[in-house]
């Protein structure tokens, strides 16, 4: 399982493909659809070339790059899309560096003219932190975009719901056709509320796993740009931030550290009502009974309450605030990779 793209860095191979086609010129997409062993880059990993023979994007981290960019340049000759296989056991993968002790099969193809209102409208989809999927026909390279809500052939549902959820990006066989489907996915990211002790340690961490942190919290003494260098601020109640300068959505974490009922319990009740993917609140036992209480006398159901993670983040004996934040996010990380996992395996 790959992680999400980062859209907003000025690289991204997609980005860089529309604003080339956008120049006029020719452009091939090249796409890792399988992998075996140490390779070093996911599924639905890519690498965008022109005709020049520039390129952006990796499909390898440096290993076969050379060996895609020249099959690309063909591919925008003759404008049929290729199949490509490397291995530490194919003589070819030897010569352009794939020593690392894995595999991967590369999906070259030509994005022409008609295509480039797809690739605008997967690109806005994907700068609103919108879920989408591409699915491709690797015989023949034509490809329809499915947002998440659009129907699809019942044969698909399963499988593009899955990719929707997990982010896995995986082939299958349809109608007597092998599509890949490229899962893109909002990169996750957590909200901490509560400029705490906690905060201080889990957020270099978060960092480190990939997630970017914003923190909440009303108390302007907590959140100080001294305490916390380099890390988005607000020092204002959670009801005025987290419902417009921080909108939450299904592919965000948070996390209420404040230990205070009149701070937590306000984001706590927002997180669940936009569907986040983890919610969780310090406390014991027998403050999170007290907390379940009021939630639910603020009207929210008992199966939504369920959802809140308290005492927050996995057991590990956690004594002080920095395994307290490692507690956390293994757990939001836990929370994040297993989506979609138990709805699999109850269909199975």
């Amino acid at each position: 399982m790959g992680v999400p793209e980062n859209i907003e860095e000025i690289n991204d191979p997609l980005r860089v493909a529309e604003e080339w086609l956008k120049q006029g010129r020719q452009v091939a997409l090249a796409t890792v659809i399988e992998t075996w062993g140490s390779a070093p880059r996911p599924p639905g990993s890519h690498l965008v070339v022109d005709a020049d023979g520039n390129f952006q994007g990796s499909v390898s981290g440096g290993c076969v790059e050379g060996a895609v960019v020249s099959e690309a340049l063909d591919v925008i000759a003759a404008g049929s899309p290729k199949l490509l296989e490397f291995g530490v056991t194919d003589e070819t993968a030897w010569q352009v560096g794939l020593s690392c002790g894995g595999r991967i099969r590369v999906h070259v193809r030509k994005i022409g003219a008609p295509e480039q209102g797809n690739l605008e409208t997967l690109n806005a989809a994907r700068l609103s932190r919108r879920a989408v999927l591409v699915a491709t026909d690797l015989a023949d390279g034509t490809n329809s975009l499915l947002r998440q809500g659009d129907a699809v052939d019942a044969a698909m549902n399963d499988a593009v719901e899955q990719a929707h959820r997990t982010g896995i990006s995986r082939s299958v066989e349809v109608g007597g056709k092998t599509l890949f489907l490229n899962a893109y996915v909002p990169q996750p990211r957590l909200v901490v509320v509560g400029a705490v002790h906690i905060t201080q340690a889990l957020v270099p961490m978060a960092r480190l796993a990939g997630y970017p942190v914003e923190i909440v919290d009303p108390r302007s003494a907590f959140a100080t740009p001294e305490r916390f260098p380099n890390v988005p601020l607000h020092a204002r109640w959670p009801q005025e931030v987290l419902r417009a300068d921080v909108p939450l959505d299904s592919y965000t974490a948070l996390a209420a550290v404040t230990h205070d009922p009149k701070i937590d319990d306000v984001a706590v009740r927002i997180a669940l009502e936009a569907g986040c993917f983890y919610v969780g609140a310090l406390g014991s036992r027998k403050t999170h009974a007290a907390r379940v209480a009021r939630l639910a006398a603020a009207g929210l159901s008992a199966e939504s309450v369920a959802l809140v993670s308290s005492p927050i983040g996995l057991n590990i004996a956690a004594a002080n605030p920095a395994e307290i934040a490692v507690a956390i996010l293994a757990e939001v990380i836990q929370s994040f990779r297993l989506r979609g996992f138990q709805a699999r395996d109850d269909a199975a």
